[in-house]
């Protein structure tokens, strides 16, 4: 493990390896006292939500329980949300590779959403802008699929697929989507676009998708337990040990 920080922090994308170096990092920058002061810097300049809130319990007068069941809780409550948009990348991918009405997918997306901001006429008219801006050539970041997307952005952006294959067909979505920067959207598109049959396609997410939120579920629970080893003023060499329980 190293012990320089990404530049850049994306709990998504980082290997397990990377979210334990960020906290021991966090530790050799204090020294050997707790700092709240380090993660106070640390919290005002970093956008990844989850690790933002880890370090906000860090610095809060909660006994060490209730910050654990806080943290706890943050973690389901991600987790949920990431379960939602991979849901809905899913319905997507599973409409596109069925050749499906689009008016199908966005019923099981909208499905999926329990209070909707957007109705079903105003993601259908802002999708179809992007598909004529894609015929123009334009469209750009605007196109990219992200786990950081707000659920109905993406619904939106992946309405835009779903009208895209049906328009100019599977094969025509990759090269729009090559660039987005979600693994597991890539995936299904690949499957999809290079003409996979529905229940393969359908099989491949289901797995990759359980892969995903394992993945995530193990990194938070690791961030958990090591800002609130930094706030028990653990050394390095036991935030060390902490993080070998969950680096294979």
């Amino acid at each position: 493990m190293t012990e320089t920080p990404p530049k850049e922090l994306d709990l998504q994308q980082m290997p397990i390896e990377a979210v334990a170096a960020y906290w021991l990092s966090l530790r050799k920058v204090m020294g050997p006292k707790f700092a709240p002061r380090t993660l106070q810097d640390e919290a005002a300049n970093t956008a990844e939500p989850f690790i933002r809130y880890m370090l906000d319990l860090g610095l809060c007068g909660l006994d060490d329980a209730t910050a654990r069941r806080a943290g706890v809780r943050r973690r389901d409550t991600a987790l949920r949300d990431l379960g939602l948009k991979l849901g809905l990348m899913r319905d997507a991918l599973l409409s596109m590779a069925a050749a499906e009405n689009p008016r199908m997918a966005l019923a099981r997306m909208f499905a999926r959403l329990p209070a909707p901001a957007l109705t079903e006429e105003a993601a259908t008219r802002m999708a179809l802008d992007m598909v004529r801006l894609a015929e123009q050539g334009g469209g750009g970041p605007t196109l990219d699929v992200d786990l950081g997307l707000g659920a109905e952005e993406l619904l939106v952006r992946l309405m835009f697929y779903v009208l895209w294959a049906r328009r100019e067909g599977k094969a025509a979505t990759w090269p729009l989507g090559g660039s987005a920067r979600c693994r597991f959207f890539l995936q299904g598109l690949a499957l999809a676009a290079d003409g996979h049959d529905r229940s393969f396609v359908k099989a491949c997410l289901d797995t990759a998708a359980a892969e995903v939120l394992a993945d995530a579920g193990t990194k938070m629970d690791l961030c958990v337990d090591m800002v609130l080893a930094l706030r028990a003023k653990a050394s390095y060499e036991d935030l060390y040990r902490l993080a070998r329980a969950y680096v294979p």
